[in-house]
């Protein structure tokens, strides 16, 4: 049973667009660990490949999270099932004529289109389309200080009285 209404946002996205709404802010909101350990039995297929080339800009965002892990694999397993399907659906073609009644639509077309459907689903929820990209604001980066300039920093707020 899904919940009614529009998604709500997190609370570091209305944090960092000043709380535009004025609502009590969740200050209960689980913050999962971004430590993310690859999957076990990923294997070496397209589903590992996919999981190499996008985990750790994904966790470098802080999209991807521990408690992610299984929804990102299950993820780059639609990947791969998709991308297998496209692959021998050019081999195959698109028709097969099996028995009396004549060529047909291939079976794998249905499977390339639920896969698609599925790694879209979850490119959405990730932030990974253009579209989902333009509805996130990532909170922003903190000056990077070197050891000398906090410690000038700190000793300047002592003598300021901050």
């Amino acid at each position: 049973m899904s919940t009614r209404g529009r998604k709500p946002k997190p609370t570091a996205v209305k944090q960092v667009q000043g709380n535009p709404g004025k609502r009590a802010l969740n200050q209960r909101e689980p913050k999962p660990k971004t430590a993310v350990k690859r999957p076990y039995g990923l294997g070496q297929g397209l589903q590992a490949r996919f999981w190499n080339e996008h985990a750790a800009e994904m966790e470098r965002l802080q999209v991807l999270t521990g408690v992610d892990v299984a929804a990102f694999r299950l993820m780059a397993e639609a990947y791969a099932f998709a991308v297998q399907a496209a692959t021998e659906l050019r081999a195959d073609g698109s028709l097969t004529v099996e028995g009396r009644d004549g060529p047909k639509k291939n079976p794998l077309a249905q499977v390339f289109r639920d896969q698609a459907t599925l790694f879209k689903s979850f490119a959405v929820e990730f932030g990974m389309t253009p579209s989902a990209r333009a509805r996130l604001q990532l909170p922003e980066e903190a000056e990077q200080l070197t050891l000398a300039e906090a410690l000038f920093r700190a000793v300047q707020a002592e003598t300021n009285g901050d």
